[in-house]
């Protein structure tokens, strides 16, 4: 079905996203844990990546990233971001849905991501997709995320 004004749509990032992207990057995390614009357009415009937006209404609301590697069937989810004033309203969930097709196109058969032992809602969210916690890593973060530097290794077999 396509889509209307009406009706969330996920789509791959171009560069004319990329403001709104780093606005909502530092929306969602805010100080020196946030990427920079530099980063930011690295991983959309030159990283060997896929950047996934959610849009509503022409209004970016959330992100994710996806990393993969030449010669690996291995892929990681770098970050997702949805802007705290749209959650819980399914925008993760979708996110999550098209980057593991992405994925699926790319021939991966494994995906791995990092997140904060304390953001119990995307543990949650990792958890009922199928995620499954796999190592515990002590001071992974530089600066602390969710009131934590120790974050969770989590990864999902696609195949």
């Amino acid at each position: 079905m396509p889509a209307t004004p009406q009706t969330p749509t996920v789509r791959h990032a171009t560069p004319d996203d990329l403001p709104s992207i780093i606005a909502l990057e530092n929306k969602c995390f805010p100080g020196p844990i946030a990427y920079t614009p530099r980063q930011l357009c690295y991983l959309l415009t030159t990283a060997n990546s896929a950047v996934l937006v959610e849009t509503l209404h022409n209004r970016l609301r959330g992100f994710i990233i996806i990393l993969y590697r030449r010669g690996s069937t291995t892929a990681g989810i770098e970050t997702i971001d949805v802007d705290p004033d749209a959650q819980r309203n399914g925008i993760a969930r979708r996110l999550l849905t098209a980057a593991e097709d992405d994925m699926h196109a790319h021939h991966i058969a494994r995906v791995r991501l990092e997140v904060s032992t304390q953001n119990t809602p995307a543990i949650g969210l990792y958890q009922h997709a199928g995620y499954n916690t796999t190592e515990f890593l002590h001071n992974y973060y530089t600066y602390k995320h969710h009131g934590s530097r120790d974050a969770f290794r989590m990864t999902k077999d696609l195949s």
